[in-house]
C-alpha cells in the first residue's frame, strides 16, 4: 500500500507543484517582519512594572489583614472581661462534660435534637459577630449566656432520657 502511494505521488508530482515559490524571497520577508517587531517604549515598560508592584503590595496587604485579625469570627465572652471569661469557661466545660457523657453511652440521639444543638451553635456564632459589632451591648452578652444555659439544659434532658431508657431496660431484664 505504501509503495503504491509513493509511486502515485512520484508520478503526479508535477501536478502538485502548481505554484512557483521563491523560497529565498519568502524567508527574507519573514526575517524582515521579525526585525520590525514592536518595541515598547521605556515609559510603557516602567508603567507595567509599577502596576505589577502596586498589585503585589495590595494583595500582600489583603492577605496580611485577613490572617492577622484575631476577631474575624467575632468576639467571645473571654475577650471582654475576666468575669465573663470565668462564666464562659464554666459553661463551656459543663457542655463539654455533658457531651462526653452522652457520647460515652453510645445511645442513639434523635436527629431533631442534634439539629437543635447545631442551631444553638450557629446562633452562638452569630452572637459572637454581633458582639464584635457592639461589644458593650449587655443584651448580646446575656443572649450568649442564655445560649449556653439552653444548650446545657438540652444536654441534661438528653442524659435524663438516656438514664430513664437504661432503667427501663434494666427493669425488663430483671423480670
Amino acid at each position: 500500500m505504501e509503495d503504491r502511494l509513493k509511486n502515485r505521488v512520484g508520478q503526479e508530482r508535477a501536478d502538485f507543484d502548481i505554484y512557483n515559490v521563491d523560497a529565498d524571497a519568502l524567508w527574507e520577508g519573514i526575517a524582515g517582519e521579525l526585525d520590525k517587531q514592536k518595541r515598547l517604549s521605556p515609559w510603557k515598560v516602567y508603567t507595567r512594572i509599577a502596576a505589577a508592584v502596586v498589585m503585589a503590595i495590595g494583595i500582600s496587604w489583603i492577605v496580611y489583614e485577613y490572617n492577622s485579625n484575631p476577631y474575624s469570627d467575632g468576639f467571645a465572652l473571654h475577650d471582654l472581661s475576666p468575669e465573663l471569661a470565668e462564666t464562659e469557661f464554666f459553661y463551656s466545660q459543663q457542655v463539654a462534660e455533658r457531651m462526653q457523657l452522652i457520647k460515652s453511652t453510645n445511645s442513639a440521639i434523635d436527629p431533631e435534637v442534634l439539629d437543635n444543638l447545631a442551631i444553638l451553635d450557629s446562633a452562638y456564632q452569630e452572637l459572637k459577630l454581633d458582639l464584635k459589632d457592639n461589644a458593650a451591648n449587655e443584651e448580646v452578652i446575656d443572649a450568649m449566656i442564655t445560649n449556653y444555659r439552653i444548650k446545657l439544659q438540652l444536654l441534661e434532658q438528653i442524659l435524663m432520657e438516656i438514664k430513664e431508657h437504661d432503667n427501663e431496660l434494666g427493669d425488663e431484664i430483671s423480670i
